[in-house]
């Protein structure tokens, strides 16, 4: 997501209650994913919501960026209705990867907060680390960072987009059958 994209007002500054605000909607948020409150997850998106998870493009540092003509791959590229049908099939507890239940434990730091052009709406950075622990063994990690477009409506705070960036260029993990 480029700053030109987005169209980012850098000389509004946000203010101290916005930014605590936004970090509270954002451990909010992990915490109903570990405890693997789908539905009311749900409710803390937009209806019009993009969520991305890119395929990482490893070039050598000469290879400018821009100078590419590869297009965009994304591991994740859904609206509210992949969304929702994920979480829907989560919540029936038939899926075999989940029985016994998965444990989850989201870690998000490093929170930053920029005003855009769109009144309303902005820009957050985090980082993320997620633990995932299933039966006696199976425990696996992954690491990265987000940019959401957070709106705040008469509702709250909602995620209108996100995009997450691991950190590993090939997940060796099993299977990324979680929200980020």
């Amino acid at each position: 997501m480029a700053n030109a994209e987005l169209k980012l007002a850098p000389t509004a500054p946000v203010s101290f209650e916005q930014e605590y605000a936004i970090g509270k909607f954002l451990s909010m948020e992990a915490r109903l994913l570990d405890e693997e409150r789908y539905p009311d997850w749900l409710e803390l998106l937009t209806e019009d919501i993009r969520y991305q998870i890119p395929v990482a493009i490893s070039t050598y540092r000469r290879a400018r960026q821009g100078s590419t003509t590869l297009k965009p791959l994304f591991i994740i590229d859904d609206g509210f209705p992949g969304l929702k049908q994920r979480a829907d099939r989560e919540a029936t507890g038939l899926v075999w990867l989940n029985d016994p239940a998965t444990r989850h434990l989201r870690i998000i730091t490093n929170i930053e907060v920029e005003t855009t052009d769109t009144p309303n709406e902005f820009l957050v950075r985090s980082k993320f680390m997620i633990f995932r622990g299933r039966r006696d063994k199976d425990i696996a990690s992954h690491a990265g960072w987000r940019e959401d477009i957070l709106r705040q409506t008469p509702q709250g705070w909602r995620i209108a987009r996100r995009v997450v960036h691991l950190i590993e260029r090939v997940v060796m993990d099993k299977n990324l059958n979680m929200f980020f």
